[in-house]
């Protein structure tokens, strides 16, 4: 495999580089430019667009957090959960882990990011013979304005940054669907990219959501391989919510005591998330 060096652009003026070889890469019937390298430090990562999504390395810190906190918000185990993304297949193995699921669906966009992950990180993937198991190649937003009101505990957004196929998937339309499919009492999680480098996808969808949802935080986590702390929107259809863990739920990283620091944000995310313009 010949490596050479590969820059991650974070802005106009700002990059990363990985010393990588590639393993694969296609251009996807979705329009994204899908490629997998190999780097000695991170391991087996996925790119999309450019852009890093997860590595082998760290990938458990953002698939915990992001199924794991909305799971232990919930006073009860969830029993119906729909993925929204997720092709990774890292969020569908942490939700096999948990009690009390009933059934889950997957909304994925690009059928190809779901095949080359089952093929070169077959350890990530959850387990898609599981009966419990509706994948569907399908638009998110198309999803849930399909999907029956009030049928899922819990929503779990696993999407891209809004470029591209993503991008329904930061607005309004989508929020209100969102609200649509959930329980009394459901609650969704949405990963809103790193406000380090992009505060606008945050802000953005900050705004958007608390027009739809009674009660909506931002919670936060380091996820090594994305250079900053990375945001997850966390709401619910419950008009008084503290988001708090109810239920004693434990990973790798994930642990109510994570769970409380996370939904601390310093003051910096506060004034983004409160400005008006």
């Amino acid at each position: 495999m010949t490596h050479y060096w590969w820059r991650e652009s974070l802005g106009r003026d700002y990059g990363r580089s990985f010393r990588v070889g590639l393993i694969y890469e296609e251009r996807t019937p979705a329009g994204q430019l899908l490629q997998i390298f190999h780097n000695s430090f991170w391991g087996r990562l996925v790119v999309l667009d450019g852009i890093v999504q997860f590595t082998e390395r760290d990938e458990f810190i953002y698939h915990e957090t992001i199924v794991y906190t909305p799971a232990a918000v919930l006073p009860e185990a969830p029993r119906r959960v729909l993925i929204v993304g997720g092709g990774d297949g890292g969020v569908l193995r942490e939700l096999q882990k948990l009690e009390g699921l009933e059934s889950i669906v997957q909304a994925e966009i690009d059928l190809s990011v779901f095949r080359a992950c089952k093929k070169y990180f077959p350890e990530l993937s959850g387990n898609y013979d599981d009966p419990r198991v509706e994948f569907r190649v399908e638009d998110g937003l198309e999803a849930v304005r399909r999907l029956p009101e009030g049928a899922f505990d819990l929503v779990i957004v696993d999407c891209t940054d809004p470029v591209g196929p993503a991008k329904t998937l930061y607005t309004a339309e989508f929020y209100v669907g969102l609200h649509q499919v959930l329980r009394p009492g459901g609650v969704f999680i949405q990963q809103a990219s790193l406000p380090g480098f992009f505060p606008e996808i945050l802000k953005g969808a900050f705004r958007l959501a608390r027009e739809i949802f009674p009660s909506l935080r931002v919670l936060r986590a380091m996820v090594p391989c994305y250079g900053d702390e990375i945001a997850f929107l966390l709401g619910s259809t419950r008009q008084k919510e503290d988001f708090l863990p109810r239920r004693e739920i434990r990973g790798r990283h994930y642990s109510p005591e994570m769970h409380r620091a996370s939904l601390v944000l310093p003051p910096w995310w506060q004034e983004l998330l409160e400005a008006q313009s």
